[in-house]
């Protein structure tokens, strides 16, 4: 016999809706999806493991801030380095994170290095690399230890002597 009912849909276990999801990743809009605080944690904990693996490395969900982190999400522009001074970054992510760091900071040791800050000026030298490595979000630890390496190797180079001057014939 038919019947007009519609079943329940009760959340799968691991699983939330496409909104539930929006809203642990992005945080609320004008009102949330959940009922509850409650529900909120529950669908966090459902999806907590396939949302961070979801994530590019050193970036974190809403949901992780609002349950996982103390105090107050730090500014895109910063994640990474902050979750990384903090020890909060899996192995894989500090890895991956410090390897990309270091070729960001590599680049911008070419001695002709420049940058345009956006605003039509040209930096160059130090002024260049520091405004690269607070674009690559590098932390200033890693900056320190590595520059101190970039100058004990020039130190170790020889100095190119100057090609003597031919001797200029006189009459």
């Amino acid at each position: 016999m038919p019947t007009e009912r519609i079943p329940l849909q009760r959340p799968r276990s691991g699983h939330v809706s496409p909104a539930q999801w929006l809203e642990l990743w992005l945080g609320p809009g004008a009102t949330s999806v959940f009922t509850s605080r409650e529900e909120l944690e529950s669908a966090w904990q459902r999806v907590r493991e396939r949302m961070m693996a979801s994530l590019s490395p050193g970036r974190r969900p809403q949901g992780f801030y609002e349950f996982e982190f103390d105090g107050r999400r730090p500014p895109y522009d910063t994640e990474r380095s902050v979750l990384w001074r903090m020890g909060l970054l899996s192995e894989a992510e500090k890895v991956t994170l410090e390897r990309e760091w270091r070729q960001e900071f590599q680049t911008a040791q070419a001695p002709d290095f420049t940058v345009n800050d956006g605003s039509g000026e040209i930096l160059v030298g130090d002024c260049a690399r520091a405004a690269h490595y607070a674009w690559a979000d590098i932390p200033r630890e890693l900056v320190k230890r590595w520059s101190a390496v970039v100058r004990r190797r020039r130190a170790r180079q020889p100095v190119a002597s100057p090609a003597p001057q031919e001797a200029v014939a006189t009459k």
